[in-house]
């Protein structure tokens, strides 16, 4: 899910950025390069309506991110009164989820129910139908989470002991899954157009090498969370792998954190291109540490994997300051 933050921030961010880039060309193309110029700015024009789609789609993801997780930690804490009913505290610990709206419900005229022409037949069809599926989903999610807070207010599990509260986090548990299923569907297909926007989009930007340097890191390093998320409870099988793992993300970390940064400082970006690599190499030292203890016991904790996502939301912000 943190993964696509990366790509709704930078992909608006970027946006932004091209508008006044082609507007700047423009005014500086010759008259003899007017058709090339031409040209070159529908490119990016139709670039930018992708992105602005596809942004719409992923905020909409991640405004679902705490509640799908607050749903989750209910169903569990849920399960643990009804398995002990004589504890006066067991339903204490259950909070109201609340969706947090990542980002607007539409942009410069997009919605994400009708998505834009520049996508094509194909891919409009394709978003038509995964929204579509995608929110009916969601719509079932809380109703169900509904009946099940219900139960709990009228305390019926009192006369059935449990009965329909187990089915029902049962079945809210099931949805959840398809939620995320589908979500991970949704967001391989907008990654793919989001990348293909962007390379257009970041055509002629001075801070092209900077942008990719900072977007490929976080990517890596996502990506080796995950694999540390996926295998931690045994963490010796995949040890090699980590240890490999981690050494390119320290030679990458060294090697663009030295990049020529004369563009950067033009764009008045060099403090915060340098902060982000700062902040990257405090967090390497503390995944170094955090790998030595998974060592030790041959495994990692919640605890481990949650102080890695919190370090990897840092990165997220160093880089999102680099934008701003």
């Amino acid at each position: 899910m943190k993964k696509i933050i990366i790509y709704t921030s930078c992909c608006i961010i970027l946006l932004s950025g091209t508008l006044s880039c082609t507007n700047n060309n423009k005014q500086e193309k010759s008259v003899s390069n007017k058709a090339s110029g031409s040209a070159d700015i529908g490119a990016a024009d139709e670039a930018g309506r992708i992105i602005e789609y596809t942004n719409l789609v992923v905020d909409m993801a991640n405004s679902h991110i705490s509640y799908l997780k607050n749903i989750l930690s209910n169903t569990n804490q849920i399960e643990f009164g009804l398995k002990n009913p004589k504890n006066l505290y067991a339903f204490a610990r259950v909070i109201t989820p609340h969706i947090m709206r990542a980002g607007p419900l539409h942009m410069n005229g997009v919605t994400i129910e009708k998505p834009v022409d520049e996508l094509g037949k194909e891919n409009q069809a394709y978003f038509k139908t995964q929204i579509a599926q995608y929110n009916t989903a969601f719509e079932k999610l809380q109703n169900e989470y509904k009946l099940l807070d219900d139960y709990l207010k009228a305390q019926d599990y009192k006369d059935d002991k449990g009965t329909k509260g187990y089915l029902l986090i049962d079945t809210i548990r099931n949805t959840v899954q398809k939620l995320y299923t589908g979500k991970i569907v949704l967001m391989k297909k907008v990654n793919e157009l989001a990348d293909a926007a962007e390379v257009v989009v970041l055509k002629d930007s001075p801070l092209k090498e900077y942008i990719i340097a900072m977007k490929t890191d976080m990517k890596n390093f996502r990506s080796f969370v995950d694999l540390l998320a996926n295998n931690g409870s045994n963490y010796t099988k995949i040890s090699d792998k980590v240890q490999l793992s981690y050494k390119n993300l320290e030679a990458a970390q060294i090697k663009n954190a030295s990049l020529n940064i004369d563009n950067a400082k033009k764009a008045n970006k060099d403090g915060e291109y340098k902060r982000f690599y700062e902040s990257f190499h405090d967090l390497l030292l503390r995944t170094k540490k955090t790998l030595r203890d998974a060592g030790t016991a041959g495994k990692l904790t919640d605890i481990d994997i949650d102080g890695l996502d919190h370090d990897y939301d840092g990165l997220i912000k160093s880089y999102n300051y680099f934008n701003q």
